[in-house]
This record gives C-alpha cells, sequence and structure tokens, in this order.
C-alpha cells in the first residue's frame, strides 16, 4: 500500500496493516520517531484505525507533527466517530494560527455536526480574518449554545465597532448563560460609553459567571456611571462577583465606592477582603483610612500586606494635595 524509502516508515506502514492491533498500536508510537513528512500519511490512516484503542493512540501523538502538514487530514478528523480523535484534531486545528488554512476551514462550515462547527469556529477565531464574519453571523443563530458561543467569540476577536450591537444583544438576550458570558466578555475592546448599558445590565444576570465578566469589564474600561451598580453588586450572593465588583470600584476609583469596600472586610472570603484593600489603595482617598486601619490587624498576612500598602498610597494621595 505504501512504498517508502525510509526504512523505518516501511516497517510502520507494514505494521499497521497487521492484525493485531496491539502491533498497529505500536507502530503508532514509532511515527514520531521518523523526521520524514510521508509519516504524516500513516498517522492519517491511524486515525481511521478500526481499533478504538489505534485511533486514540494516534490521537495522542496529532501533536507531534506539524498541522500545517496534515490540515486536510484534521478537517477531517472533526467528522471522526471516536471522540478522541475529533478532539485532538480539534485541539491541533486550534493550534494551527495559519491563515493559509483559512479557506479550507470556511469551506467546512458547511458541516451540520455542531461539535465540528464549535471546533472549525475556534480555530478561525485565532486568524482573525474578515472573510469568516458573514458565517459567524450566521451561526449566531444556531439551535447549538457551542456553536453560538464560538461564533460570539469570532466576532469579538474581529473588534470590529459595526459587530457591537449584535453582541450587546446576546450578552443579555441569549437563553445560554455561557454564551452571554462569552458576549459579555467581548465588549472590552469598545468605548465605555458604546457597551456601559450592556455590562451594566451584565451584573444582574441569573448566572454568576455573566455578572464576574461584567465587572471585570467594567473596571478594565473605567465605567464611572456604573458605581452605583457595583456597590450593589459587592453584596452579590457570590463571593467572586463581590471580588471583581471591589477590584472594578478600585480600578474607576471612586471615593462613594469606600463604605461597600469597608463592609467586604466582614466577609470570611480572604480573597474578597484582599481585593476591597486594594481597592481602597488604589483609590487613595482619606475616607478609605479607617477601613485599612482595620485591615492592618486582618488575620490574613497577605490583607496585612496590601493595606499597608494601601495606607501608604492614601498618605501619599493627602501630601502631594498638601494636606
Amino acid at each position: 500500500m505504501f512504498n517508502f524509502a525510509d526504512p523505518l516508515l516501511s516497517s510502520i506502514a507494514e505494521r499497521l496493516q497487521d492484525a493485531d492491533p496491539g502491533i498497529r498500536r505500536v507502530a503508532v508510537m514509532e511515527l514520531v520517531e521518523s523526521p520524514e513528512p510521508e509519516a504524516v500519511d500513516l498517522l492519517v490512516m491511524a486515525l481511521s484505525d478500526a481499533d478504538e484503542t489505534v485511533r486514540m493512540e494516534a490521537a495522542k501523538v496529532i501533536d507531534e507533527f506539524d498541522p500545517r502538514d496534515m490540515m486536510d487530514a484534521l478537517v477531517g478528523a472533526l467528522t471522526a466517530k471516536d471522540e478522541n480523535v475529533r478532539n485532538a484534531a480539534a485541539n491541533a486545528l486550534a493550534d494551527l494560527k495559519d491563515k493559509n488554512a483559512a479557506p479550507a476551514l470556511i469551506a467546512a462550515l458547511k458541516e451540520d455536526d455542531p461539535f465540528v462547527l464549535a471546533a472549525i469556529l475556534r480555530s478561525l477565531k485565532q486568524l482573525r480574518i474578515k472573510e469568516v464574519k458573514p458565517h459567524a453571523i450566521t451561526l449566531l443563530k444556531h439551535p447549538d449554545a457551542s456553536v453560538r458561543r464560538e461564533a460570539v467569540s469570532v466576532l469579538g476577536y474581529l473588534q470590529e465597532t459595526e459587530n457591537l450591537p449584535q453582541l450587546m444583544s446576546i450578552a443579555v438576550g441569549d437563553s445560554d448563560p455561557e454564551v452571554r458570558r462569552t458576549a459579555v466578555g467581548t465588549l472590552v475592546y469598545a468605548e465605555p460609553d458604546q457597551v456601559a448599558s450592556a455590562l451594566i445590565a451584565g451584573l444582574a444576570d441569573d448566572y454568576w459567571m455573566v455578572r464576574v465578566e461584567a465587572a471585570k469589564g467594567l473596571g478594565r474600561l473605567h465605567i464611572l456611571k456604573a458605581v452605583d451598580a457595583l456597590i450593589t453588586a459587592t453584596q452579590d450572593s457570590m463571593w467572586q462577583v463581590q471580588e471583581k465588583a471591589a477590584e472594578a470600584i478600585g480600578k474607576i476609583g471612586s471615593p462613594r465606592g469606600i463604605p461597600a469596600l469597608s463592609q467586604c472586610l466582614t466577609n470570611p472570603i480572604s480573597n474578597l477582603r484582599k481585593a476591597a484593600v486594594a481597592a481602597a489603595g488604589e483609590i487613595a482617598h482619606p475616607s478609605g483610612m479607617p477601613m485599612v486601619d482595620i485591615a492592618l490587624n486582618d488575620n490574613d498576612p497577605d490583607v496585612r500586606k496590601l493595606a499597608r500598602w494601601a495606607k501608604e498610597k492614601i498618605q501619599s494621595a493627602k501630601t502631594a494635595v498638601g494636606e
């Protein structure tokens, strides 16, 4: 079936046709020892082996090969019955980051399988090419949430202002919480005024991870009009949301958030207390000194360390304005 000049490849090819799957599996393991490009042909054959253990072994060694040499085979492997093969192919394609692969990947978007579509979109996302945009927009309405999530990511990576209305609509309206979370996370490339309403709305989402993402975005974009909503979020039922809300208040630098940050010091979660003290230091307003003094006696050494830093920041700020 195969005729190779390399004796090792010839030996592997012969053993890959052996009736014993154990022998075929060992042959797959030896493929990585060959520097010859033709080894890819044998790996492709092994990915379709009748025996599951052989296919699994082939999936394990995919990462040892240059995915550019086997791009067509990887796209084909996305439709394999074996989940291990599909996952390995999807991961290899995602790592490809080669724009020469774009035409084949875009052409493969005609597949009906949600797993295949999501994997291809995940690969195309890394390329940041405009040619994929119409396909991603169409797939925003796909019934499978994983496909919608990857389509959102593709549009987010393009960082185009004209895509913001669709992304904001999905951020507040998609039925799947992970799709909403992904959409909220993409909004940070925009101007603050463009996405403030969607990010503030995200703080009230039913899914706590959407609320976390919204708080992070509000802090990153320094959206001042979100302070009241962030103050409310410091009392969220999930400490992770409280933590990110505290951090956002610190990044925005609003002294109005000091009382809410002070209340966080009573929380048993040390990460939240650290976030609150650090935020007080970033704000560097005299009204934060009482809570910092309290934090100096915290039972967590990291909180105490941050309290000392925050106190220096507040004192330096007072000195700078001549107080």
